[in-house]
């Protein structure tokens, strides 16, 4: 089978492997679509995400959903022809927070990333089917969303209170559409037009360029002075983590969605204090959350076909990542031959 592996920053190569040979608790997939992120975008450029291992030549590839063609022989509740969404965490099972079921914070947690190959192998426990009315290309979207609600479901979101969303890409649209489904007026801020038009496309009371127009000012009119309810930073700058304290309203609840990759962060303590805002963290999920993520695009709830911007084959996998780093569309997936 083919395989596109990392050779160093900024250089992908496709190459020539033998398919793996799976265990009897194992299943091995047909990868159909794989959509390339932004931590991916930031490995690619050697920077080294945080629980990442990085060893060249490396594998990625986590956004991802394909087609049994091959099962384990102690197996009996999954068959080939079956269409799945693979987790690529490898968890213990023991650990303290596995014993409650918090299984993306495992102690002793792996990760399997197989998504930029023609096949990859997966123990049947890390699989959720795909329903009926979802294609496999929207299922590529199954990790990121899966992510997003977990997010969401740290957030009481208030019927009709301002919900800012900073950051354009394809999370903050995916955030943006969950706060709209929640009750919420939706606020888009971003840099780049072409993706503020999707904003608007998928429902967005207002849209804000933070590159020609003020940000606060807006907030504050449309919220009546107050400022935001709910802030979502989905983009991991450290100047945009003080503007969502500085936008937040009293009472505000700002979720801390992007990483920074940055060493340390200053904030200010006494804004945060004196508005009494609720400063959350999230980040990854369970597979719990992959399901209600396929439930979401089931009843069409998140629309994920706006967000495709580029479709290309493995052996263009160096120009998506390309296209991915540079910002030149929404999400680029590598579709595999016959998808």
């Amino acid at each position: 089978m083919r395989i596109a592996l990392l050779q160093e920053p900024k250089s992908m190569r496709i190459q020539e492997v033998d398919k793996p040979a799976i265990g009897p608790q194992e299943v091995l997939v047909k990868i159909a679509a794989c959509g390339v992120c932004g931590t991916d975008v930031d490995a690619y450029l050697g920077k080294v995400p945080r629980g990442w291992t990085i060893t060249y030549p490396f594998r990625m590839g986590h956004e991802l959903a394909g087609t049994v063609v091959e099962v384990g022989d102690e197996l009996t509740n999954i068959q080939p022809g079956d269409r799945v969404v693979p987790d690529g965490r490898l968890t213990c099972g023991h650990c303290y927070y596995c014993r409650r079921g918090l299984f993306s914070a495992c102690e002793n947690q792996g990760y399997f990333s197989g998504g930029l190959a023609q096949y990859s192998k997966y123990p049947y426990r890390n699989l959720v089917k795909i329903p009926e009315g979802v294609s496999l290309q929207e299922a590529a979207f199954t990790e990121p969303l899966a992510c997003v609600v977990n997010g969401q479901s740290k957030l009481d979101v208030p019927f009709g209170g301002v919900a800012v969303v900073i950051g354009d890409g394809p999370i903050g649209l995916l955030h943006l559409q969950m706060l709209k489904h929640r009750g919420a007026f939706t606020v888009m801020v971003g840099l780049l037009d072409h993706r503020l038009g999707v904003a608007r496309e998928l429902g967005a009371n207002v849209v804000i360029n933070a590159s020609r127009e003020n940000v606060e000012q807006i907030v504050r009119d449309v919220s009546g002075g107050r400022g935001a309810d709910i802030v979502v930073n989905a983009v991991g700058k450290v100047s945009v983590l003080e503007q969502a304290i500085n936008i937040a309203a009293r009472r505000g609840q700002v979720l801390y969605f992007a990483a920074t990759l940055a060493p340390r962060v200053e904030l200010d303590l006494d804004l945060i204090h004196y508005k009494e805002l609720r400063l959350i963290g999230s980040y990854d999920s369970t597979i719990a959350q992959y399901e209600e993520a396929l439930a979401l695009l089931r009843a069409g709830i998140i629309d994920v076909k706006p967000l495709i911007s580029h479709r290309l084959p493995l052996e263009q996998v160096q120009q998506g990542f390309e296209i991915a780093r540079q910002q030149q569309g929404l999400k680029v997936l590598i579709v595999h031959e016959g998808e």
